[in-house]
């Protein structure tokens, strides 16, 4: 297979992850991303900043998603898609919500099979590992700022994004990134 098929292989792959988990509509609880992120005072499209406490609120309405908690020197930024996709993006404190640089941010893609699409990944195209807890990591060399993962039968798929090379996966390997409102 030639360098240009693999590379087009392995967009067709990214593509197709993040088109699936922008298009998930399964929710927990009443089922609605409006009513979810209405209860939040998280408007649906539009970058809010949030305390911890207003995320775990939004995660007892909302399907499960995930963040890296509380960082030093940042707030943090949710945006909720209408395709239900939830981004947590840690902006420093001098920046305003929507601002369009790249941060830190943690995405929640729901109704995909991250775990599978994960799992057979182009080995060429991929760096793939199996955590300790059973999830499937991904660093695509196209994407290597970013770091995916998801577990067996979850339906979801987390993407770790940050701009400092190599910080993503290490955030991801360290258990820095964790369910919200999961009590760990």
């Amino acid at each position: 297979m030639s360098t240009r098929t693999k590379s087009l292989l392995v967009a067709a792959v990214v593509l197709l992850i993040v088109v699936s988990g922008a298009t998930g509509w399964l929710l927990r609880g009443n089922g609605d991303i409006t009513n979810a992120a209405a209860k939040s005072d998280v408007p649906v499209g539009v970058p809010t900043i949030v305390s911890q406490g207003e995320l775990s609120e939004m995660a007892r309405h909302h399907y499960p998603f995930y963040a890296a908690g509380n960082r030093p020197g940042t707030k943090m930024e949710v945006t909720v898609t209408k395709k239900s996709a939830v981004f947590v993006r840690y902006l420093p404190d001098d920046v305003d919500a929507g601002d369009k640089g790249e941060y830190l941010t943690v995405s929640t893609y729901q109704a995909i099979d991250g775990y599978d699409a994960l799992k057979g990944a182009d080995k060429d195209a991929a760096d793939v590992t199996e955590s300790k807890n059973g999830a499937i990591i991904a660093v695509f060399k196209e994407r290597p700022l970013s770091t995916y993962f998801s577990f067996k039968n979850a339906g979801f798929q987390v993407e770790v994004f940050s701009p400092k090379s190599g910080e993503s996966k290490k955030l991801t390997d360290g258990g820095d990134i964790k369910l919200v409102g999961g009590g760990s």
